[in-house]
């Protein structure tokens, strides 16, 4: 895993402005360490500025970058891996003569070979700028679901890119600025759609897309892959075994990639199903070598350690753990912030910040992790609430049917007036099954709430902007008349997975600590594979991962193939407010630094601090989740929107190579 930055400049430079050009490309490069301390690295030649940061886990030896095709003069840098490059060097063996083992060298073999449409052989986790002067045009690509960030911005005519925003600002060449639509978006989707970022005059290229810059300064955009779920690629006639053997052999092949590396490569553990089974597999294919690490509470509703220590215990692996209290959110926050370069609406990343620092500190460089089993077998309550909803829809008018909900909720029967609360709550757009957000209006809607504590001029400003029309203007016209579970998994995978899972606690988190994540149940085969499956595999009545659940069976403990299933979550307003709040708290949190930023009512913020402080209740989700958008915004301001100080020694120790 590695960071890429760049640049397009005048063809022709005199000495001061290619001195300056240098210098602009070191800072971007000495900006992204983190994601790559192992070699920094850079050269300008034929209009394209190219920068790397390497941690080097596959031919640590050779794979070095910018790497060049000396034949051709194309030129690639990449983040990330190419799991099956063993296979595709083997196809293109006779046709290109590789000079290293590394997967860096497959991209430039495949580009000669297929052109951009390369990407559609590789299965793996990347982003990549590649050069290729025959034709004067600079490709970009970013893998299917967007594990592998990449930004890019236009000045005076220049097309600067980035792993991160960090690196466009220390180039000189963009100005960092809040975008408030994004912000907005992020109010409610909990990240900006496809294709934004948080900062104003910076753009995102969307998961499962190429671009290419053209001569005459055009970029073309262009989608190679995308979720399809639509109704005729069910195989209604599957049989249980066939879908237990297809997935367990697509399983095992994933993992078996994944594992390749020649460094070592660990595995986070959280409890859960997904991570425990990823565990047990992982482990046989090592021969009894793996690590796992795991993050503990000490808040006993917030942790899972005993289910860890069972896994661990019941696979053999060597478990590393870390605990959090509640006073490490507070401190961790604005590193986290900075770099995960956003807006949040949980705190969770800051655990897992802390987790990849746990991974570093014991000489690992390679984690495997359980994201997306969720997204792909119909794992979250959300489509549980689907699956209710439809049904109520059927009978609006019927008070049995929304009972389900002290089912899914037990604790919802608590109260006398827990009907006519279910109605109201879960009854938004219930008579509207066929719309496109039906799935996920209770979510946003609940999420947008946070916007009563926006200041009036920014609110009037936001007001313009509908966030849920924008993201569901970019899903295809077919999408909308695929069966309601369908639905709900494509929007959650566009939104939930790839803009915030992946990135502000997946990559953003684990490359803090210069970790490289690897996700097998993303492998996209898993994709097509659940698009085959019927419904009643994914979610039998309201339960879920039916069939994952069915093939891990005797391969985890029992403990955790029946716990119900627990959303991972972490302190919010014990964190960060109270007489044991961090000191940017009491700094960034006062009415007058919230007005100075001017996104949110200085007066209101302080009435919501002094209510959570007091104790007296449990801070409500709705409290919570506005209490953490409104600190990440105020950080967000005060630690990316400001100057960064780079090292000059760091500057320093970018190594430019002659063109």
């Amino acid at each position: 895993m590695c960071g890429i930055a760049g640049f397009t400049f005048p063809a022709e430079l005199d000495g001061s402005r290619r001195a300056a050009e240098e210098a602009a490309l070191r800072r971007m490069v000495a900006s992204l360490q983190h994601r790559g301390p192992d070699e920094m690295t850079g050269v300008l030649a034929d209009g394209v500025a190219l920068g790397h940061t390497r941690l080097a886990i596959v031919d640590i030896r050779d794979g070095h970058q910018p790497m060049r095709d000396d034949r051709t003069g194309v030129t690639v840098v990449f983040n990330g891996e190419i799991f099956n490059h063993v296979e595709l060097r083997a196809q293109l063996a006779d046709r290109y003569p590789f000079r290293t083992r590394c997967d860096t060298e497959v991209i430039l073999a495949a580009y000669l070979e297929w052109g951009m449409r390369c990407v559609e052989q590789f299965n793996g986790q990347f982003a990549f700028a590649l050069h290729d002067p025959r034709d004067r045009t600079l490709h970009f690509a970013r893998d299917r679901y967007g594990k592998r960030p990449l930004f890019y911005a236009r000045s005076d005519g220049q097309l600067c890119f980035a792993s991160e925003a960090k690196a466009l600002f220390a180039s000189g060449k963009v100005t960092p600025a809040l975008d408030e639509a994004s912000l907005w978006e992020t109010l409610h989707l909990w990240a900006p759609s496809a294709g934004r970022s948080m900062f104003a005059g910076v753009q995102s290229l969307p998961p499962g897309c190429t671009a290419t810059l053209t001569p005459d300064g055009e970029l073309r955009i262009s989608r190679y892959w995308d979720l399809d779920l639509s109704d005729d690629r069910v195989e209604r006639d599957m049989t249980e075994e066939q879908a237990l053997e297809e997935l367990g052999a697509l399983l095992h092949d994933a993992i078996r990639l994944r594992l390749r590396a020649d460094v070592p490569v660990a595995a986070y553990l959280s409890g859960g199903l997904d991570s425990s089974l990823l565990c047990a597999l992982a482990q046989e294919q090592l021969g009894g070598t793996l690590q796992t690490f795991s993050v503990g509470f000490a808040q006993e509703r917030y942790d899972e350690r005993a289910y860890q220590y069972e896994v661990a215990a019941a696979i053999g692996s060597e478990h590393h753990a870390v605990l959090m209290e509640d006073d490490d959110i507070g401190r961790l926050l604005p590193d986290v912030v900075e770099h995960a370069e956003a807006v949040l609406l949980r705190s969770a990343p800051a655990p897992l910040f802390k987790l990849s620092g746990l991974v570093r500190d014991h000489d690992t460089k390679v984690v495997l992790t359980g994201e997306g089993a969720d997204e792909i077998f119909g794992g979250y309550d959300l489509f549980k609430e689907v699956k209710i909803r439809e049904f109520w829809s059927r009978r609006p008018d019927s008070t049995m049917r929304p009972a389900l909900f002290r089912r899914l909720y037990p604790y919802l029967a608590i109260s006398g007036q827990a009907p006519s609360l279910i109605r109201e709550f879960y009854g938004q757009g219930v008579d509207e099954p066929d719309a496109l957000d039906f799935s996920h209006r209770i979510r946003w809607s609940n999420s947008g709430r946070i916007g009563r504590f926006l200041s009036s001029s920014a609110l009037e400003r936001m007001r313009g902007h509908d966030p849920v029309a924008a993201v569901l203007s970019c899903v295809p016209d077919p999408v909308r008349g695929w069966r309601p579970l369908a639905r709900a998994q494509y929007l959650e995978v566009h939104t939930l997975l790839s803009e915030y899972l992946l990135s502000s606690q997946g990559d953003r988190m684990l490359m803090a600590h210069s970790v490289e994540g690897r996700f097998p149940f993303l492998d996209h085969r898993f994709a097509e594979l659940s698009a085959r499956l019927p419904d009643h595999f994914k979610l039998r009545g309201l339960n879920e991962k039916y069939l994952l659940k069915k093939f891990a069976a005797g391969r985890v403990p029992a403990a955790v193939l029946e716990r119900p299933k627990y959303p991972y979550r972490a302190p919010i307003a014990e964190a960060l407010t109270g007489p044991g709040a961090p000191g940017w708290c009491k700094e960034l949190l006062t009415r007058e630094a919230v007005d100075h930023v001017g996104v949110f009512d200085g007066s209101k913020v302080e009435r919501l601090v002094a209510k959570l402080g007091k104790r007296t209740t449990t801070p409500s989700e709705a409290d919570n989740m506005a209490l953490v958008a409104i600190a990440t915004t105020q950080l967000l301001a005060d630690r990316v929107l400001m100057p960064r100080h780079l090292s000059p020694a760091v500057i320093d120790s970018v190594r430019l190579h002659a063109a």
